[in-house]
């Protein structure tokens, strides 16, 4: 049964249910409420729900709130404590919390005036990597003492702040090693790493890391692709924290980290988080040195990805902080040295970094208000100087569009829409380009940059966050030294960019014709025109209409596809355009188009003739393709990247609802692969690869593909497509083999967006209606054009990058990077006897908010088998 004293989140509004005071001393250790204590087994979900709801039904300093649930049913689970005194208080405290975080509609008196009671508020998250035990340990031990204590510095802690407990962030990842560890636990732990409790593989530690569909949560805070995160900044947003702590482990040999963390810095993010940053880190070692505990700072895990849970937390204004422990993988694991790390030393130190976070929050309590509130407001003055505003003007795929401005919706920014068309002065594209004046149409979203969201505004909308040039001249003497450069992560997001979408800043400042936008975004002119008397076309500019086509052939309704732009009865239809027609179909169809319409928000025109205007094919062209139907098959698990798997799987199932069967490489062996059309093979090594499917895996794969299959090979799996150790069926060339590069020194791009062009002439161009493409590009793969005349449509390059001295858009690319990849291939398709191959040299789900490649993916794998 529920506890009592849960909190209720229902549209926007938080309701305590509080029932009569209760004695701490009724309070249950965590031992006594779950059968074990701190570090004697890895907590799994259930035993933390069931200890939250015990804490929640005694203590009257607790109250627990479900957040949401994870992909598998997992509920999130929000510990609200506080002293008795605020709980009576709490909504207001929350208001007012939220009320500090506008400086636009709260003045500095009013703020001063809450102030004066005001708990600070503090959000403690565990363990958003699944298998990084000791941060949810660590929370759980902090949650014992704040309701078991009587203390003065516990005392003051309650009274002077709202702690928020989120000790497990990712129960799905957890539970999943947290069974298989407790199922391989013999009666005595072991520390060796080649015990079977504390041994797994790449694909099972990805497992473990991540989740149902493989996401890396910790990259996800700003696109908010997965439960995980979307459910958290909801949370965030109703009680807007001044300090959001992540709690995470790394190798088993390092000593626990705190932040400063290493360059780069983005810019976006100084003043107010950075100088607390340094005072909790002063308190950190401080507490570390008393007990004892080794510790490091400063030396690794960079500050400029807006994506981290503590990078988002501080572009929203708060004080965003990492915590990295050195892990145990289970309950314990012997280190280089000899000695054993257990899980109960690690959430020993999880614990005391988080109470001394939680004392200095208590004893600098105004003090933190104030200079959070003076930071927001700090924020919105900036915002109204250099580019103060962005836009997103119609054009693109409608539903990407409406999605990019969720994604700013749901984090609490305020999007306008212009009501007639405005032009504007100072305007920039969305790669940089200068346009001086230019004319927006009435319907362009409109987001300003003076509201306390604006540094995270800048860092999602602006072209590009240039990479520091100091970290630049230390990466590159670290590169010629033969060190890695230190890139932490992709240095490239704009949002535009990633959704191929027209997006511009400006300069002027001028009042604007607008509306506020008061809920999330719909696609612009959805729906069905009108029941159709010849045929339904479903506009090609959309993604999802590939989805449609899909649900349609596999319902057994006759469709077809255009390859060519159209015009018919006066209405222009764009490449990829669908055509569904009524004659060929039964009548049944008329629903069916209907039901998908509204399920995948799609523009749907009804035409009484197939006839094409002069200079545009008809409906019975020959660049009208008919589809089949086509069942798609995922190589999943070892050596599969699980990233990539999970981005293609999501992308599939989730984003476009379209069925796809997971095949474990291992039995593609002794398997058949008859029943499908299409097979996707995610990033991997190809001499790993070759070594799993073995010899008659390969063979197998190979006669699939010439007997008729379509196979798509996304990544590093490309060269297991090319090598003639493996299928041997692609003749591009690697850069690294021409005279040129057989020698040459790799330089990895770090997550740049490049400028990629798509030929049009090409059905797998079908959707794009022009011939630039963003492309978020990593790593140092190369390949090129087969040598020798063109091959007619046999071989051909679908897109390839931009010539070097227009490659670059966003992000860090070395020079060396930029004259190799100029020209070179991004997608390529080889007819291989009845069969075909189609190569992306980068993954085109990158992460699940890559949107602007998800056309060429889904082309490739729906309409592949049935191209010409």
């Amino acid at each position: 049964m529920r506890s009592p004293r849960v909190v209720l989140m229902l549209a926007g509004l938080v309701l305590l249910l509080t029932p009569k005071p209760r004695l701490t001393a009724q309070v249950p250790t965590f031992k006594e409420a779950v059968g074990h204590d701190f570090g004697e087994r890895i907590t799994q979900h259930y035993q933390m729900v069931r200890y939250l709801e015990r804490v929640a039904e005694t203590s009257d300093r607790v109250a627990i709130q479900v957040q949401g649930e994870s992909w598998e049913g997992r509920e999130f689970m929000l510990a609200i404590v506080t002293s008795p005194a605020n709980h009576a208080r709490i909504e207001e405290i929350r208001a007012n919390s939220v009320r500090l975080s506008d400086p636009r509609t709260t003045a500095l008196q009013q703020a001063e005036s809450i102030m004066v009671d005001q708990p600070a508020i503090a959000w403690f998250g565990g363990s958003i990597h699944g298998f990084e035990l000791s941060g949810s340990e660590g929370l759980l031990k902090l949650l014992e003492h704040l309701t078991t204590n009587n203390d003065p510095a516990t005392l003051e802690v309650l009274e002077k702040v709202v702690v928020l407990i989120d000790p497990m962030l990712n129960p799905d990842g957890r539970d999943a090693f947290a069974h298989r560890n407790n199922e391989d636990l013999g009666r005595v732990p072991s520390a060796e790493w080649d015990d079977w409790a504390n041994d797994f593989t790449r694909w099972e530690g990805t497992k473990f890391r991540s989740g149902h569909y493989y996401f890396d949560n910790n990259r996800d805070w700003f696109a908010q692709t997965q439960p995980v995160t979307r459910v958290r900044v909801q949370t965030w947003l109703a009680w807007r924290p001044q300090t959001v702590t992540d709690m995470h482990e790394m190798g088993v040999d390092d000593e626990f980290f705190f932040y400063p963390g290493a360059p780069p810095v983005t810019p976006h993010v100084r003043g107010f988080a950075w100088s607390w940053i340094a005072r909790f880190a002063a308190a950190y070692a401080a507490a570390f040195d008393a007990a004892g505990f080794e510790y490091k700072t400063g030396e690794a895990f960079d500050y400029f990805y807006p994506g981290y849970t503590d990078g988002f937390a501080s572009h929203l204004g708060a004080v965003g902080m990492l915590y990295e422990q050195g892990s145990t993988r289970g309950l314990m694991l012997k280190r280089s040295d000899e000695s054993v790390r257990t899980l109960a030393q690690a959430l020993t130190q999880q614990y005391t970094a988080a109470w001394t976070a939680a004392r200095l929050a208590a004893t600098e309590r105004g003090t933190l208000l104030r200079e959070y509130y003076d930071g927001l407001a700090g924020t919105v003055v900036e915002g109204r100087s250099g580019y103060r505003r962005y836009l997103i003007a119609p054009g693109g795929d409608p539903a990407h569009r409406a999605e990019l401005v969720d994604i700013l919706v749901r984090t609490g920014v305020e999007v306008d829409i212009l009501t007639r068309p405005t032009a504007l002065s100072g305007v920039r594209d969305r790669t940089g380009g200068q346009l001086g004046e230019h004319d927006f149409s009435a319907g362009t979203f409109v987001i300003e940059a003076d509201q306390p969201e604006g540094r995270l505004i800048r860092a999602l909308l602006d072209p590009e966050t240039p990479v520091p040039d100091d970290f630049l001249a230390e990466a590159r003497a670290r590169i010629e030294r033969g060190e890695s450069a230190r890139f932490y992560d992709i240095s490239a997001w704009s949002l535009p960019l990633l959704y191929n979408l027209q997006g511009y800043s400006s300069t002027d400042g001028r009042a604007l014709p607008t509306e506020r936008l008061e809920d999330l975004a719909e696609p612009w002119r959805m729906g069905v025109t009108g029941e159709a008397e010849y045929a339904y076309m479903i506009d090609g500019g959309q993604a999802a209409s590939v989805a449609a086509l899909f649900h349609l052939v596999h319902r057994g309704y006759r469709a077809a596809m255009t390859l060519k732009a159209t015009r018919i009865q006066g209405v222009d239809f764009p490449s990829g355009t669908v055509v569904v027609r009524v004659g060929a179909n039964s009548p049944g169809v008329h629903e069916a188009v209907r039901e998908l319409a509204e399920q995948y928000k799609l523009r749907v025109v009804s035409v009484s003739s197939g006839l094409g205007e002069a200079g545009y094919p008809s409906l019975g062209s020959s660049d009208v393709v008919s589809i089949t139907k086509p069942d798609i098959a995922l190589l999943a698990e070892d050596p599969i990247s699980g990233y990539s798997f999970g981005a293609a799987w999501y992308t599939l199932d989730q984003v476009y609802q379209i069925p796809v069967t997971p095949l474990r490489v291992a039995s593609v062996a002794t398997g058949s692969l008859d029943r499908f059309e299409t097979l996707v093979v995610p990033s991997a090594s190809s001499g790993a690869l070759r070594r799993t499917l073995g010899s008659e895996g390969v063979d197998r794969i190979r006669r699939w593909v010439l007997e008729g299959g379509t196979l798509v090979v996304l990544g590093d799996a490309l060269e297991f497509a090319r090598d003639s150790n493996g299928l041997g069926l692609l003749d591009v060339r690697s850069w690294y083999e021409t005279e040129d590069g057989k020698d040459a020194q790799q330089f990895d791009v770090p997550g740049a967006i490049l400028r990629a062009e798509i030929d049009s002439l090409f059905w797998l161009a079908a959707g794009y209606t022009g011939s630039e493409l963003p492309v978020l590009t990593q790593g140092a793969s190369i390949y090129l054009e087969p040598e020798g005349p063109p091959a007619a449509f046999s071989k051909r390059t679908v897109a390839r990058y931009a010539r070097s001295d227009t490659l670059l858009i966003a992000g860090h690319a070395w020079e060396e990077s930029l004259q190799r990849l100029g020209g070179s291939v991004f997608v390529y398709e080889q007819i291989v006897d009845a069969g075909r191959v189609i190569a992306f040299t980068e993954d085109p789900n990158f992460r699940g908010f890559w949107r602007g490649a998800n056309r060429l993916f889904l082309n490739s794998v729906v309409v592949g088998p049935s191209a010409p």
